[in-house]
């Protein structure tokens, strides 16, 4: 794996381990996505709020089937590296888009098909990014300039994040710019 793909591994490893314990779990998926929701102000009992958050799970579920090489049901840092390295496994890469579009639906509360960049940087900010790479992500993915997200930007810079090895391309720096 190439190293911008390493370190892209490891910051969304970081942020996931939302309890800190050093490997992620299912209990991480839920406190992600309740983040990201608060961040957003979606609520909780929302149907987009609970379609987001089973879509996070149905991701979990492929990626724990993928990863989890012990079958212990936790996934390490070398599991993480080692599955969403490149994203090769096509159930994996579909989870992973089906679960970002859910959470673009669940943010894009107006039907408009874009998500304003300061809703976007307050839901990065809230779940781990930094104020300034999260400014800095909205702003790169702003190709247009609009002050807007469209879905498709979105979900592409997503999977650009997984499987590009240019680490200056718009969506490679969606959690800050690399090393």
């Amino acid at each position: 794996m190439s190293q911008a793909l390493t370190e892209k591994c490891d910051r969304l490893f970081d942020i996931y381990d939302a309890d800190g314990n050093g490997h992620l779990d299912g209990n991480d998926v839920d406190i992600m996505a309740r983040k990201i929701l608060e961040g957003g102000n979606v609520p909780a009992d929302s149907a987009r709020a609970k379609n987001m958050t089973q879509e996070f799970r149905s991701w979990w579920g492929a990626l724990r089937d993928l990863a989890d090489a012990d079958g212990d049901g936790i996934i390490t840092r070398e599991e993480f590296r080692t599955a969403l390295g490149g994203l090769s496994a096509p159930q994996l890469r579909d989870t992973l888009q089906r679960a970002v579009d859910a959470q673009f639906t669940a943010l894009d509360t107006d039907d408009d098909n874009v998500i304003p960049l300061d809703l976007l940087v307050a839901v990065f900010t809230h779940g781990g990014v930094s104020p300034e790479d999260a400014t800095e992500a909205a702003r790169v993915l702003d190709a247009n300039g609009d002050n807007n997200i469209s879905r498709d930007e979105y979900v592409s810079a997503w999977v650009t994040f997984l499987t590009s090895d240019d680490p200056d391309a718009p969506g490679s720096r969606i959690l800050g710019r690399l090393n």
